[in-house]
């Protein structure tokens, strides 16, 4: 494929895509306000794992006396490369002479529609390897048949003693057995309680739940999702952020967060990060983007401060003709401080 501007601009068809990814973001994949985009000129990962977790405490010292020396928090690299992740997608020879009596407008709208829908393939893919790093500790790549393990400690992973499948479990003494254990690893609460709907309904119409909200006899057999959200702040349990996106894997509709699961996160971070390639020791981690082949090709006009991200472009054979469009990128998600996440199994 050779690349072209026929139709449009190799870096106003890569701005667009960018814009389309940050959109994607906001409303359809929102794990990236747990797992932001992080940019990096690089196609490596390098971060400092460790660094969260109890501090601490100093000690006081007597006038004229020696400073005492501060105790180095155990910190260890992690180091990987970041794999591509790319689509393209063909206008084929009999679509071009459909197109023959069209506008050059309507072939550059064509070319942004499949952009956008390539854009959004690669930002499923994206939101599902999100969804198994936070559930498993782990980012598995089937595709090359790796998986890149956090290290998170085993007590974050957890089952529920009695399944909410049944009335009688008692939620709220798992939730704030969970809670506990994720302070005592972390010295903080945990910000969020992720879950989807199956997850949300059972909490409704759990017995415990119910006594908690409306003791005494004569109870409603669900609660309101407001009463719910009330009685976790009660009790120092964080408000619920409810998920329900689900992508299509191998033509099958899969729910990016499994429907039995609840995740216990860190609060949701605001932005994707700077460029600088350093996680905030205070978050979990982020979905790191690297610099592409492509963005450092210069007839993609990407500014030198622009290199990493998605980068777009369209393209074209001579035989048979075709117009190509194609998406490219390099990321995964990375989870240096994988104990500011806890999942548990629960029905």
């Amino acid at each position: 494929m050779l690349l072209t501007s026929n139709y449009v601009y190799p870096s106003e068809i890569t701005g667009y895509v960018r814009e389309a990814l940050a959109d994607f973001n906001i409303n359809q994949f929102t794990l990236s306000r747990f797992l932001p985009d992080e940019f990096i000129d690089d196609i490596e990962y390098r971060v400092a794992a460790g660094g969260t977790g109890l501090a601490d405490a100093a000690t006081y010292r007597a006038y004229d006396a020696e400073s005492p020396i501060g105790r180095a928090q155990p910190l260890s690299s992690l180091i990987g490369e970041l794999p591509p992740l790319s689509l393209k997608k063909r206008s084929s020879e009999y679509d071009r002479l459909r197109m023959r009596k069209v506008t050059d407008e309507r072939i550059r709208d064509q070319l942004f529609n499949d952009a956008k829908k390539l854009t959004r393939d690669v930002a499923a893919r994206v939101e599902l390897a999100r969804g198994q790093t936070l559930v498993t500790g782990a980012t598995p790549i089937p595709e090359l048949g790796v998986t890149v393990s956090w290290g998170r400690t085993g007590a974050h992973t957890v089952t529920a003693g009695t399944v909410w499948t049944n009335t009688a479990a008692d939620i709220l003494s798992d939730l704030m057995s969970w809670r506990d254990t994720y302070l005592a690893t972390n010295g903080v609460d945990p910000g969020a309680l992720v879950v989807g709907r199956r997850v949300w309904n059972l909490m409704l119409r759990n017995q415990a739940v119910r006594n908690q909200v409306f003791p005494g006899a004569n109870q409603p057999s669900i609660v309101t999702q407001t009463n719910l959200n009330e009685m976790l702040g009660a009790q120092g349990l964080p408000p619920i952020t409810l998920y329900q996106s689900q992508v299509n894997v191998n033509k099958t509709a899969t729910k990016v967060l499994p429907d039995n699961v609840a995740l216990f996160l860190p609060a949701a971070v605001a932005g994707t990060g700077e460029d600088s390639g350093a996680v905030e020791d205070t978050q979990l981690g982020g979905v790191f983007w690297g610099t592409t082949a492509e963005a450092m090709d210069p007839r993609f006009g990407v500014a030198e401060g622009d290199l990493p991200g998605l980068v777009a472009g369209e393209y074209t054979d001579e035989d048979p003709i075709a117009v190509w469009t194609k998406v490219a990128s390099i990321n995964l998600p990375v989870m240096p401080n994988p104990n500011l996440s806890f999942a548990a199994t629960v029905a």
